[in-house]
Order: C-alpha cells, then structure tokens, then sequence
C-alpha cells in the first residue's frame, strides 16, 4: 500500500471517528438495588416521620442538607401517625456519607407548643415548598424554594398552585439551621398563563463560571412538562440582569424563548455530572406522577439528551389504587463511585389513607449500579 493511501485511511478513520465515535449512542449498562440502608434511615415513629420532596444540596465534603416538603411531625404508633401535624417544610443535616441514624438531626420550628414549618413567606402568603434545591457560592448557602397558595374551592391534595419561586440566601450555613441568617428575592422569571407555566429554579451545578439552573415549561392542556435551561455568573445569582437562557444554540436574555430540552418530565426533577459516566445524568419521575423512574444523559448541560430510560417502576402504586409515586430524583453527593442514589415518594389521593399508612409518604430509595 502506498504511503499516501495509508496516510488518507487513517485520516479518514480519525474524521469519522471525532464526528461520531463520541457521540454515538451507546447501551448503559446498570442494575438497581433497594437501599435498605437508607429506607431505614427515614423510617421513623417519633419527631418527624414522613415528608416529600427529598432534595439534597452537599454543604461541604461531609455535611448534607436534606430539603423537605409538606412533613409530618409526631408520632406513628401500630403503622398510623398518630397524634401529628402536618407543616409546609422541614430540614434535615447528614453527617458523612453512611445512612446512620445517629448521624441524621431534624429542624422544624415551633409556635405556640406546635410544629411550625423552617421557612415562611415574608408577605405570608401561602407556604413555601422546598421543590427546588439549592447550592453553596462563596460560603453562603442559596435555596431557591416554591411558594404555594391554596387554589379556591379544591379540597383535594391537588388543591395548589405555585404564584413562583424565592431565592433564600443563608450567610451562615454551617450553623444550627434555627440560627440561619435569611434574606429573600423574588424571582422574575415566572410565567402562569390558562395554558402555560414557565419557571426556573433548580440550581444544579457550577461550570465555567457558572452556575446552571434547570427549568420547566408546563404545557396544561398536552399534561406535560420540558426541560429548559439557563445559567448565571457565579457571584451574581442575586443579580436576575445577568440571568440568560438558551436558545437555539445561544444564550438568550429572554425566558420565554428558552428552548424545550425533552419532555415527559415531572415538576421535580435532578441534573448531575457523574464523574463515572462522564456525563450529565437526569432523573424523575415520568410526567410527574407514575410508576416510572426515568433517566437521562448527555455529553453537555444542554443536551442534546438521550431518549428517556425506565430504570424503575414503583412498587408501591400496587398497593392501592389510590396510591401515587413522584419526586424522583438523584443524590450523586451521596452516591459512589460507580453507583447513583435515587429517591421518589408514594403518596394517596385519599388524605386518610396516607394518615393511616407511614409506610407512605416518606422518601423511598433505591441505587443504580453502573456496569459501563
């Protein structure tokens, strides 16, 4: 063979192997286990014993913030909350990676002798729900938190609707959460319309500077929801001047144009990058509520992102068929090397029902074991 010859097949074989070897799709090889570890970490009959939600932010290497919606805080007695209240959200901090109990400590306030939620609006409207997580810049702690007022005339546990998110800014982190020094700023970038809601929120990670926080676009009359994306300079996350969102390749001042990602998703959802992977890892929960434990990756923030992988399908949905599973997520700061935590919620359409079954509505977990 010719010098010249070889010379062009090799560069030929480099070309082709740049513009599709990297990209080319590839078959995720995994496992799940249930995490008995860490189901009976949140398995508890006294103080809190059930909560939704289940978002972690890693306050440093060993420390870890869990985040928590609508909780129960009392006591369970023959499998039934039993002499208990429910508040609008609490905390919890881990101490080290392992699920011990005696490494995990509660946070919730009081008022009058009664549980009283961590976190409450400042024009008290409605309540605040921890949906959306949160990230360290600078030892200062940034919450973004959902805030929530009751829908007129609708009893049922659907009965709310968001009026947008709030970022919480603590200065103190690393102290008792009930000493946390907190000051509030309204996000802009929210829109609620009879057939649309845009909002962002999800801080999920820092890259390049920036820190990138996900979206939704909920389409009402279709029932589904899009990944959207938009980013910020490290230090100026307070500053909403600076926020941009993407756009047809682009970074784009307005909210509105900010492109559809994928779809199918729920109003909960987590990014990661998983240093195994060498990718970004998506998890949620199909369409918001289902027995379907979805998942993603993609090479970059933006995507483009594979198509949409069932990795688990709830059991407990089987129980009653009033039962309901969401808020899947990740916790890849609580995760090992080749393995990914992953949490989600069963919940009752009948409000009785869940009062009278603590094996619900407290995070669940099980663990995807990756193989490649």
């Amino acid at each position: 063979m010719k010098p010249q010859t070889l010379s062009r097949k090799i560069s030929l074989a480099v070309i082709l192997f740049v513009c599709f070897g990297l990209t080319s799709p590839y078959k995720l090889k995994y496992h799940v286990i249930i995490d008995d570890d860490y189901n009976a970490l949140f398995t508890r009959n006294n103080g809190w014993t059930g909560g939704d939600v289940a978002h972690t932010v890693p306050l440093s290497d060993t420390i870890t913030l869990w985040l928590f919606g609508d909780s129960w805080i009392g006591m369970v007695v023959n499998n039934r909350h039993f002499y208990a209240d429910m508040i609008s959200n609490s905390l919890a901090i881990q101490y080290g990676k392992v699920a011990a109990k005696d490494k995990l400590k509660f946070y919730y306030k009081r008022k009058d002798t009664k549980p009283a939620p961590i976190f409450a609006p400042i024009d008290r409207r409605g309540a605040y729900w921890l949906t959306r997580g949160g990230i360290i810049i600078k030892d200062c702690l940034y919450l973004i938190v959902e805030q929530i007022v009751k829908k007129e005339n609708d009893n049922s546990v659907y009965g709310f609707e968001s009026i947008g998110n709030v970022i919480l800014k603590i200065e103190n982190p690393l102290v008792e959460p009930t000493e946390w020094r907190v000051e509030e700023a309204r996000i802009p970038f929210f829109l609620n319309t009879e057939d649309t809601q845009i909002d962002f929120g999800i801080p999920s990670f820092k890259k390049d500077g920036y820190i990138y926080i996900y979206g939704v676009e909920f389409r009402k009359k279709e029932n589904d929801r899009y990944m959207l994306l938009g980013r910020v300079p490290e230090e100026q996350i307070l500053n909403f001047d600076t926020w941009e969102f993407y756009s047809k390749g682009q970074w784009e001042k307005d909210f509105r144009k900010a492109d559809r990602l994928c779809n199918h998703f729920g109003a909960e959802y987590s990014v990661s990058f998983h240093p195994f992977l060498n990718k970004y890892i998506t998890v949620y929960t199909e369409l918001g509520m289902s027995e379907k434990i979805m998942l993603r990756t993609s090479v970059k923030p933006e995507g483009p992102w594979s198509k949409q992988e069932e990795i688990y399908k709830t059991p407990e949905i089987g129980w009653d068929k009033e039962y309901f599973c969401y808020a899947g997520r990740s916790h890849v700061e609580l995760s090992g090397l080749n393995d990914l935590l992953v949490s989600y919620v069963c919940n009752s359409t009948n409000v009785g029902k869940m009062v009278n079954d603590a094996k619900i509505y407290r995070p669940k977990f099980i663990r995807i074991k990756f193989e490649n």
